[in-house]
């Protein structure tokens, strides 16, 4: 009975919180007043709609999901910032229903701290929020030190990125413009307007440290970094980045090698990512980008085929399925208020590809309608069998979005 309390309770006082930040909106004022005061609060709310099926004429498999984000900044000083940034999800649907497990991996932390909790879980649904931002950051002359949640992005391109080692994320994953964040504390100093060295660290769910440092320089009008450390306690690393222009084609790569700290760990293996990427953007604003990147898949990437690539929690190492892979996308407004995407995804080795055409309106200065399509196939073998089969996915997603 008492552990029962204290549960009520516990869930009481989640709920509470999150009405109160959710009321807070209401008090929010006009952008220009923000600069007088010490604090600023901002977000959005979106509806989506997510139906998956293999094909259109077999069962689709139907989710529902509303979206809330809270991002709360003060400025107690010139020097002190402090930011908490709240990611609440109702989800309804198929999956919660059908899937085993869904609604542990969806209150799954991979942080330190435990900061995601399914608020509800019922059998139709459940409602989940999580801080993945919640740091405090200290400014002195050109040393900057934060400490808590954070995104660490060290990444330069913009699919794949094996310099991002401390929070890599899923191209996927469209509906997350934030982006995971780590539990770290990190220290920036800038040796020029456009150089710098940052040295960070973070710890995740299975208390293994990510530790690295990273030289930022530029030259010869490109950005160049240099990074050394070690992931997750398992790999020493090194990379190198870059992102500059050949004339006004935007030219950015990196490439980093993980090499195993334990020699004698027989499940493990070297590994090296590399990326290149190009893009323009015309007169007319249309915007053209590919990108290249070679992976070696070691025996340890958990990675076997696109139904896992879709889904997991990726990392530097671990970007893809197949040793060669090829992105291709165009961007082009037809008009202010519309916005037309397609991008594409092949991967040589199993004769696959991705598809991704979408479209986004405006339909007032806050409110966006978008429509977004994802298609795979591809060739795999059996694991038991060696048998080839054939792979095939459909994702379809209706988004209303209003930012406040």
């Amino acid at each position: 009975m008492g552990k029962s309390l204290i549960n009520h309770n516990s869930r009481f006082f989640k709920i509470v919180l999150l009405l109160l930040l959710s009321f807070a909106t209401v008090f929010r004022t006009e952008a220009q007043e923000q600069k007088q005061r010490k604090y600023s609060l901002s977000g959005y709310i979106s509806y989506m709609n997510s139906n998956m099926f293999d094909t259109i004429n077999n069962a689709w498999f139907i989710d529902n999901q509303l979206h809330n984000r809270l991002n709360f900044e003060y400025f107690p000083t010139n020097n002190l910032f402090f930011t908490a940034q709240l990611r609440t999800r109702f989800i309804y649907g198929n999956s919660v229903l059908l899937i085993p497990g869904y609604a542990d991996m969806i209150k799954t932390d991979n942080g330190l701290l435990k900061m995601n909790w399914n608020l509800f879980s019922e059998k139709n649904f459940l409602l989940n929020t999580t801080f993945d931002r919640l740091y405090v950051k200290y400014s002195f002359k050109n040393l900057d030190f934060q400490l808590g949640r954070q995104r660490i992005n060290w990444g330069r391109t913009l699919v794949w990125n094996p310099n991002d080692i401390f929070n890599t994320y899923s191209y996927f994953d469209f509906d997350y413009v934030e982006k995971p964040g780590s539990d770290a504390v990190r220290i920036q100093y800038y040796t020029g307007p456009a150089s710098s060295i940052d040295v960070a660290a973070s710890m995740n769910s299975d208390s293994r440290t990510t530790i690295a440092g990273k030289w930022l320089v530029n030259k010869w009008n490109y950005d160049f970094q240099f990074i050394l450390g070690e992931m997750e306690q398992y790999d020493y690393i090194a990379g190198l980045g870059w992102a500059g222009a050949i004339k006004n084609l935007g030219f950015r790569g990196e490439t980093t090698w993980f090499n195993p700290i334990d020699r004698n760990d027989s499940t493990r293996e070297a590994s090296i990512s590399a990326t290149i990427s190009l893009d323009y953007t015309f007169s007319n604003s249309l915007n053209i980008m590919t990108q290249v990147l070679y992976t070696k898949i070691s025996k340890d990437n958990p990675i076997t085929n696109f139904a896992t690539f879709y889904t997991s929690n990726l990392n530097a190492k671990y970007l893809s399925f197949t040793p060669w892979n090829i992105f291709g996308s165009i961007q082009y407004p037809i008009t202010p208020l519309f916005n037309v995407s397609f991008a594409i995804m092949y991967y040589p080795k199993i004769d696959g590809y991705f598809l991704n055409p979408g479209f986004d309106y405006s339909l007032s200065d806050n409110l966006m309608f978008s429509f977004i399509y994802q298609f795979f196939k591809g060739d795999f073998p059996n694991a038991v069998t060696g048998i080839i089969q054939k792979q095939q996915f459909n994702f379809a997603f209706l988004r209303v979005k209003l930012n406040f």
